[in-house]
């Protein structure tokens, strides 16, 4: 009897200490900051749930996380750091060694159970180190056939982190590489598409991302909208979890490398991954084999059996029992991105730091086929502008907006020869031009690779072959300009016909004709001349007389009659002068003879002239390879640069109004100079209209040989001339106007239009000095005859 009840206090007391361990709650701390702690719960309760821990499910576990705190943290962010580190509940501590973690505190061992205390094991703790060496391996690789790397590296690093005094040094994996290396870091665009776009601006051909799972699908989904995510660029996703993610992205025809942790087609052996909501991220690959190892570790301190050999799918471990854990990282190389796909290419972090690797052979150029049949899984980007009469716009009683123009027709009738789909975008920009490196406009779409193909007008430069891809010229065009000719209105403005001379020649001419009556006056006054002359037949005679219209017959002394001698080459000079216009003459020859050579526009006084802002030949002359295209760059810019017009019906309007040439292209000077009836100038120079495509764009060579066909077999030249009648079958073809449309046009102008050149009265002072030297002649004689007695009167009645 007293052997049972002895019996019966030590089952009780197994029961009670049973009872009393299940009430205390065995916590394991995680002491990286940068875990989701509600992602994480899930994972650690589901690790439990494994057979292999059947032995702890007598307790209750429960894990804890540190907060993420900024350098430097507040005082009360440290105690309530503190707080959490201080919990008795905590057996076992793992994970990097944060700087806010146990180590910037006072050491805590005690735990809820007495003899037990607690465990702390640093690891799991993926240093820049091992990522650059693994980085540095996969590189090498990628670009072992590359001779000047064009490096984007694209890095994701949060200020602080978890060791906010390790300097990091992002470029130690280039080596001796050569090249342009440049580094974009996350936190320094707005949107993952501002960063690719800055990428692609730049110029890379080799893209390497260490960015978070969510970042790199974002950057590599827009890169396969853009079409890059393939040959000629390069590749290398470090560790962002794409073969996790359940996104697929088509990289068949890339060099493109993942190099990350992964279940390596063993996603179902570890139930508890799915668990939580997709995507699986490499965060919760660490997290679940730091939680296994702290397990691990807490059965030994509850003296609970678990099996050591739980498989990792991060790494391999040595020294369970050491406080520093020692891995071996295990990383795997993918070239696609199925869902939990199978490599046998693996990249292993030695404990030593050194890497072993071995990667898949890098991909040959596609093939023509695999191009197109990648150009046809989806539409093409076509891209224009509104450039009337060209390119034009046109929205349907339905809504419907439709782009016209023979560049479209052309860019559609190519893309069906290739059965390629499309889609045809009109911007609402300008063409652009190149500004401090970076394009504007609709070229900087291009630049950043949202537009496949670039249609419309835009003529081949120097800078623009510089920057994209072009095809081969679809269309020649000319440089030149239109004007206004002067035309009969000119002639009816009322006392137009004063041009001839300037206003100080005018009042001469009246001076002077004043002057020689008064003269003749003088000289009829005191000469014995048969007839007499008085002021009021002087003045109608020197005017008369040239004209035939007066029958006051002439003196008969010499004086007086030298004197309408000199009169007379006075007037005759004058009245050829006026005759002939010689105003008229220059200005005829000035319009009629126009200036056909750049040297010659140079060098004309008449026109003023300009190109349009902006323009396909403002982009031409802007570049300095040509010194005389330059040359009248310079001077339009110099003495005309408040003429520049903003856009091309603003010239034309310039143009209208007169003494305005506009230099542009000649598919627009034809249709604007047959609309209202301008003339044109003979070529300045030459060029050509090409399409534009992004620089390393692979489809560019199926695009270019199908377009040099459709050049060869007739085509393009078809679609030209039918889009050049109907452009112009709407337009004015006979530029004559009515004598009564000219009246009324004159009576609009003022009085008097002073010209440029009209007679000035330096040309004519010339005559005027004749003029005095006939006088001094006419005074020589007359002071002769005056000696000789011919004035002398005779007397009365003799």
């Amino acid at each position: 009897m007293r052997l049972l009840r002895i019996n019966i206090l030590l089952i009780s007391a197994i029961l009670a200490l049973h009872s009393s361990a299940q009430l205390i709650a065995q916590s394991i701390l995680f002491t990286d900051p940068l875990l989701d702690p509600k992602r994480c719960s899930i994972v650690f309760a589901s690790i439990l749930q494994r057979k292999e821990f059947a032995n702890l499910s007598t307790f209750t576990i429960a894990p804890l996380f540190l907060n993420e705190l900024k350098f430097p943290a507040s005082v009360v962010d440290l105690e309530n750091q503190l707080q959490i580190i201080k919990n008795v509940n905590i057996f076992v501590e793992i994970g990097p060694d944060y700087f806010y973690g146990p180590l910037f505190f006072p050491p805590e061992w005690k735990t809820g159970m007495n003899n037990v205390n607690r465990s702390r094991i640093v690891g799991f703790d993926l240093t820049f180190d091992v990522q650059n060496e693994v980085i540095k391996s996969a590189f090498n690789h990628l670009t072992s056939d590359i001779g000047v790397v064009k490096l984007a590296y694209f890095f994701d690093y949060a200020e602080g982190g978890i060791h906010p005094f390790i300097h990091i040094e992002i470029f130690q994996f280039l080596e001796q590489k050569v090249g342009q290396f440049l580094l974009y870091q996350l936190r320094d665009f707005a949107s993952v598409e501002d960063a690719l776009s800055k990428i692609l601006v730049d110029g890379a051909n080799v893209i390497v991302l260490n960015v978070g799972q969510r970042a790199a699908l974002k950057l590599l989904e827009k890169a396969q909208e853009k079409n890059i995510l393939q040959q000629p660029f390069y590749w290398l996703v470090f560790n962002a979890g794409v073969t996790l993610s359940g996104v697929e992205l088509y990289v068949g025809n890339a060099n493109f490398f993942a190099v990350e942790f992964s279940t390596n087609g063993r996603f179902t052996e570890f139930p508890e991954l799915s668990a939580i909501p997709k995507p699986i991220t490499p965060k919760d690959l660490i997290f679940r084999d730091t939680a296994v190892v702290g397990l691990q570790r807490l059965a030994r301190l509850l003296s609970k059996t678990v099996p050591n050999d739980i498989t990792l799918i991060t790494s391999t471990r040595d020294g369970m029992e050491n406080p520093v854990i020692q891995l071996k990282w295990k990383f795997y190389s993918y070239v696609d991105t199925n869902f939990d796909s199978r490599s046998a290419y693996e990249v292993t972090v030695l404990n030593n730091g050194s890497i072993m690797a071995s990667f898949q052979a890098l991909k040959q150029p596609p093939s023509r086929e695999l191009l197109l049949n990648r150009m046809r899984s989806k539409p093409f980007r076509l891209g224009t502008i509104k450039v009337p009469p060209v390119i034009t716009e046109e929205t349907d009683k339905t809504g419907a907006v439709t782009v016209s123009g023979p560049e479209i027709v052309l860019a559609k009738a190519l893309l069906n020869r290739l059965n390629v789909s499309y889609n045809i975008t009109i911007f609402d920009l300008g063409a652009g031009k190149e500004v401090d490196g970076r394009w504007t406009g609709v070229f900087g779409l291009l630049e950043e690779w949202d537009i496949d193909l670039l249609v419309g007008p835009f003529s081949e430069t120097w800078d623009r072959s510089k920057s994209f891809l072009s095809t081969s010229p679809i269309r020649s065009i000319t440089y030149n300009y239109m004007y206004l000719r002067p035309s009969l209105k000119a002639s009816l403005q009322i006392f137009q016909f004063v041009v001839a001379f300037d206003g100080y020649t005018w009042l001469l001419i009246f001076i002077t004709a004043a002057l020689f009556a008064g003269a003749l006056t003088l000289l009829h006054k005191i000469s014995p001349n048969t007839l007499s002359y008085t002021i009021h037949p002087s003045m109608l005679f020197v005017f008369g007389y040239l004209f035939q219209g007066v029958r006051t017959r002439p003196p008969s002394q010499a004086s007086s009659q030298i004197l309408i001698v000199v009169w007379w080459f006075f007037c005759l000079v004058l009245v050829i002068a006026f005759c002939a216009n010689y105003a008229a003459y220059r200005s005829f020859t000035a319009l009629e003879t126009l200036p056909t050579t750049i040297f010659t526009l140079l060098h004309q006084e008449y026109y003023k002239y300009a190109y349009i802002n902006g323009s396909n030949m403002e982009s031409m002359m802007r570049v300095p390879l040509d010194p005389t295209i330059h040359a009248l760059y310079t001077e339009i810019n110099t003495k005309f640069k408040d003429m520049i017009p903003p856009n091309r019906s603003a010239g034309i309007d310039k143009v209208i109004k007169g003494g305005f040439a506009l230099l542009d292209e000649s598919p627009f000077i034809e249709y604007y100079a047959r609309k209202y009836c301008l003339e044109t100038s003979s070529a300045l120079w030459y060029g050509a209209y090409v399409f534009y495509m992004p620089k390393l764009l692979p489809y560019y060579k199926i695009i270019n040989d199908e377009l040099t066909l459709m050049i060869a077999d007739g085509t393009v030249d078809r679609i030209y001339k039918r889009g050049y009648e109907e452009q112009l079958a709407g337009v004015n073809r006979q530029c004559g106007a009515t004598f009564k449309a000219k009246a009324l046009e004159a009576m609009r102008n003022p009085l008097v239009n002073w010209s440029d050149y009209s007679v000035e009265f330096a040309s004519a002072f010339g005559i005027f000095i004749v003029i005095l030297i006939g006088l001094v002649i006419v005074l020589i004689v007359f002071i002769v005859e005056f000696c000789l007695d011919v004035y002398k009167k005779p007397e009365q009645g003799q």
